[in-house]
């Protein structure tokens, strides 16, 4: 394993490798390295610590201005391999793909998890302008994600009563506007649902004939099962996350992402080909309670419109 911030030339010490060991066995049980953890507390300890963030100019002066303190930039990370697909990636069945819509949602878990540790060792209260980066290692199925915000401490409405942190995708601007209406966030939701989809005979025939990829089809055709399936993998991903709402309080769900692909696949039986495709959707929001206080620091004024006739 490589030792970073180290002469490469000279081999590992026996107190290099232990601390690896522990970092290794610390991430292992769902945590963060020990030097991120030593790091954090002490900006927690500090009453106006220096900070990093990735919020921009008027993301901080707004999140100052409602009693938002910046106090670090914090992130989490998990990479997960998928399982054993099996029969259910497709052939002759329809349905979803846990080996493949289960990584996702174990990656998310972790990473959120990971960050929320971040925020909390900072002494921090939520965070706000989080990002999430998607990509894959290895296997294009296999999942790797990154989160990153900024976290902040509450100087001027109450903590939250049940020491939770408020965690939300929502840049300074919204949240902003949030505390203005009386909005409180009251976290993350995301899931992911991955679908094979299996067409008909008439649906296969179709495409054997070329009416998507090849062009040899004399009329325009629908694919309906694959409509049906985009229907599907939505329906799913949003019970998910408004069961996720619910747990948490809330009353109003702030979609951010709700992305999906679909990846083409074929077989042949009988000499004849057959298809099927897999449907992903990954959704992403804010849970937020309305109505939690007062409006903070003051509501927002009613719309007004200024028209320049001229001179």
């Amino acid at each position: 394993m490589p030792i970073f911030g180290r002469n490469k030339s000279a081999p590992p010490t026996d107190e290099e490798l232990r601390a690896a060991e522990v970092d290794l066995e610390r991430i292992r049980q769902g945590g963060i390295p020990l030097g991120a953890e030593q790091r954090l507390k002490r900006i927690g300890d500090a009453s106006t610590p220096f900070f990093t963030s990735d919020l921009s100019a008027k993301e901080y002066a707004l999140a100052q201005a409602s009693g938002l303190q910046p106090v670090a930039q914090v992130m989490g990370s998990s990479v997960v391999q998928h399982g054993w697909v099996g029969a259910q990636g497709g052939f002759y069945v329809t349905g979803e793909i846990r080996a493949l819509s289960d990584p996702w949602n174990m990656a998310r878990e972790r990473a959120f998890q990971r960050l929320a540790q971040e925020a909390a060792f900072a002494g921090a209260d939520g965070v706000i302008g989080i990002e999430i980066n998607a990509g894959s290692v290895g296997d294009a199925s296999n999942v790797e994600l990154g989160v990153f915000g900024t976290a902040v401490r509450e100087t001027t409405l109450p903590r939250r009563r049940d020491g939770q942190l408020g965690m939300c995708t929502l840049s300074g601007q919204e949240v902003d506007k949030l505390r203005r209406i009386g909005a409180e966030v009251r976290g993350v939701v995301g899931h992911t649902t991955v679908l094979s989809v299996q067409l008909g005979n008439q649906s296969s025939w179709v495409m054997n004939r070329g009416g998507m990829w090849g062009g040899g089809a004399q009329m325009n055709a629908e694919i309906i099962e694959i409509a049906q399936g985009v229907y599907d993998a939505r329906n799913r991903v949003m019970l998910e996350v408004r069961r996720q709402g619910n747990a948490v309080e809330a009353n109003n769900i702030v979609i951010s992402t709700l992305r999906h692909t679909i990846e083409h696949h074929e077989y042949e039986s009988a000499g004849f080909r057959y298809h099927y495709f897999h449907v992903t959707m990954n959704v992403l929001g804010t849970a937020i309670r309305l109505g939690a206080h007062a409006p903070h620091p003051a509501p927002l004024p009613a719309p007004m419109m200024s028209i320049n006739l001229g001179a």
